[in-house]
């Protein structure tokens, strides 16, 4: 059976990529095509649909990232979603499962999972590709829930990392809340922990798109 997919990149060689490797073994069936979250809404609204794979960042118009998947799970909660990305954040990966999505590949990761993941997500199923996989630290039907999310960090940590990832220093930090530097400090450590965030980059990277 060859499943109905809207696929949606704005890079074209991967919307084309995408659809060599579904029809590569009958699976699925391209039915439409989008290169900005405005265009998928716009497909999804006029176009009947088994499954959506979507990149993660996408130019405008329309919000991309966690807003984009946040307004899909609202529009159409029951609709399964693979997001293919070159992003590498372990943080970042658990927000977007929480969230619902049920297949989850890295796009440097081979493009032989691909059909696969449509599989597997089409029967309610999770699958993580190879590089999600390692970055997360967990194998193959590992039920990754909401630890290690937004959820976990406290009003203050996460007003911490995001003074930090907006240039602020740990010094002007404690200076501007009026708090000690080594609570600061403590506090930054602990968020870090909780989301399992091994690097600033990470931090940065993470905060970037939770403002998105």
């Amino acid at each position: 059976m060859a499943y109905r997919v809207i696929i949606a990149d704005d890079h074209p060689v991967v919307l084309k990529g995408i659809t060599l490797a579904l029809a590569s073994e009958g699976v699925g069936q391209v039915v439409g095509e989008a290169t900005s979250p405005g265009a998928l809404f716009a497909a999804l609204a006029t176009t009947r649909c088994d499954a959506v794979i979507t990149d993660f960042s996408m130019p405008d118009p329309g919000d991309d990232g966690l807003a984009m998947l946040t307004r899909l799970r609202g529009t159409y909660p029951a609709l399964p979603l693979m997001v293919i990305t070159t992003i590498g954040n372990p943080a970042l990966y658990r927000e977007i499962l929480s969230m619902g999505v049920l297949g989850l590949l890295g796009k440097s990761g081979d493009a032989r999972e691909i059909p696969e993941a449509l599989r597997q997500i089409v029967t309610n199923h999770v699958y993580l590709g190879a590089s999600v996989l390692a970055i997360l630290g967990v194998e193959q039907g590992t039920v990754v829930g909401r630890a290690g999310t937004l959820t976990d960090l406290s009003p203050r940590e996460l007003e911490v990392l995001r003074l930090f990832a907006s240039g602020h220093s740990i010094t002007q930090i404690a200076r501007g809340t009026g708090r000690g530097l080594s609570t600061i400090s403590q506090q930054k450590s602990s968020a870090m922990r909780k989301l399992r965030l091994a690097s600033d980059a990470e931090i940065f990277e993470y905060i970037d798109r939770l403002r998105r």
